[in-house]
């Protein structure tokens, strides 16, 4: 039987009897919390959301990271977590802003660094494989192309995300060919998705083989034979 309003209105003021009021924001009936201390602040709260994300993305796969996984995972209602993010799309975009945020500042420091544009090359890739193994989750965005298959506004978000990687190589190699490190007959588009191809394939291969590969020294070998390819002789 349903509570009559005056009643439910009733309620609502004896929940702030005492000095104290009660929440429901995934949390168990009934819990109370003093007056003056807010909810969890919405920032603090999206990023545990998102923090979660990262966690079963790396866990179950990206088929595995649902919204009621992720609300469970950190102990909230699946309706409550959609008033921080208000659909899933959301949310992935959250996600890969929020890696987009921990990942630019090494491949900046990289890509800025001393050396040659081939040697500075050689270091950024080196940077996005240290990334990947320390962050888990990357290596599983790879695979993300068939969970979003049908999705063409988070399909096109990831592409973007994917061709940042492309556009830093072929400015490297331009500065390569501008320093006369590179040949000025270099197809600098083709050969950064090479670059792209083989940092995924690394990755890839890395995480079939539950990380045991030793990507930087294969990197190396790799690197060695596509920059004496494109040098200028």
């Amino acid at each position: 039987m349903g509570v009559p309003a005056t009643r439910r209105r009733e309620a609502g003021a004896a929940m702030k009897q005492g000095g104290k009021v009660m929440v429901t924001d995934g949390e168990a009936p009934g819990e109370e919390r003093p007056a003056g201390r807010q909810r969890k602040a919405g920032d603090t709260r999206r990023a545990e959301i998102i923090e979660a994300a990262l966690e079963l993305l790396h866990e179950v796969g990206p088929a595995g990271t649902t919204t009621t996984a992720i609300a469970r995972r950190i102990g909230m209602a699946q309706g409550s977590l959609f008033r921080h993010f208000p659909t899933k799309h959301a949310m992935w975009d959250a996600l890969l802003d929020n890696l987009s945020q921990r990942i630019a500042p090494p491949v900046q420091e990289a890509l800025k660094g001393s050396g040659s544009p081939m040697t500075r090359l050689r270091e950024v890739m080196h940077t996005w494989l240290r990334l990947t193994e320390s962050i888990p989750a990357l290596s599983s965005l790879i695979f993300m192309r068939g969970v979003l298959a049908d999705s063409p506004d988070m399909r096109r978000l990831l592409v973007e995300r994917l061709q940042r990687p492309h556009r830093i190589y072929c400015t490297l190699i331009r500065e390569g060919i501008a320093a006369g490190e590179v040949s000025p007959e270099t197809d600098v588009e083709r050969v950064g998705w090479i670059l792209s191809g083989l940092k995924h394939g690394l990755v890839m291969r890395w995480t079939l083989l539950d990380g045991t590969l030793d990507m930087h020294a294969d990197l190396d070998v790799m690197l060695d034979t596509i920059i004496a390819g494109i040098s200028k002789r």
